[in-house]
């Protein structure tokens, strides 16, 4: 399913050109974002807003690469190959194949991010939506306090073990954001740990890797 056309992020283009790339591994997407994080030079002084803006729009990138359909907000820059801006389905964001000759369609990629809000609660709420609807990997982007991260990792395995619906061939990727404050050094403060869920809700941990506030 692999296009030849560039993507916007020259950087990612260098990565992924002539090479396969297991779009339904959770360890290989996480380690994209790894190198995303890098190169968008994301701020910790920054608002929220440009966050997701930056992260959604190197995951829009990255699926459209890969010839998926796109659905994102329009206010987040995403067009699709006639230059027209997206709209959003159901989540944030996800990367749809579509055939109209075979009417073969499905959900690939799936993503919430909900970072303006570390309260477990907020968190719980944009996951659910991820649990209630189907896609091969599903993406829940979170920057919890750093005293609730077990909590959260915790309560987001219960919510997938505990659903009435699991599909096996579904698996969830946990990417959080989290800010160690001064007890860290500088270039040590904010972590970014990824975490692989299967659909029974059995969790584990891909790695993890330390970044400066601000680059």
């Amino acid at each position: 399913m692999k296009t030849k056309k560039r993507t916007k992020n020259r950087w990612l283009w260098k990565e992924v050109k002539d090479k396969d790339i297991n779009t339904r591994s959770c360890e290989t997407l996480f380690n994209f974002f790894l190198k995303a994080y890098s190169e968008v030079k994301l701020n910790w002084n920054e608002d929220w807003s440009e966050w997701t803006k930056k992260i959604l729009g190197f995951f829009a990138d990255f699926g459209q690469y890969y010839d998926f359909c796109v659905h994102c907000r329009p206010q987040y820059g995403v067009v699709d190959s006639t230059e027209t801006p997206t709209g959003e389905y159901l989540v944030d964001l996800c990367w749809c194949f579509e055939d109209e000759y075979s009417r073969a369609n499905w959900i690939e990629v799936a993503l919430e991010s909900e970072l303006s809000y570390p309260d477990l609660d907020s968190i719980k709420y944009d996951f659910w939506k991820l649990t209630d609807i189907k896609a091969f990997v599903k993406i829940g982007i979170f920057a919890p306090k750093l005293k609730d991260k077990q909590k959260v990792l915790e309560s987001l395995s219960t919510l997938v073990a505990s659903h009435g619906i699991q599909v096996p061939t579904e698996k969830y990727l946990i990417i959080l954001i989290i800010n160690h404050g001064p007890t860290e050094s500088p270039s040590k403060q904010i972590e970014i740990a990824g975490y692989e869920l299967n659909y029974l809700g059995s969790i584990r941990e891909i790695g993890s890797k330390r970044f400066p506030k601000t680059p």
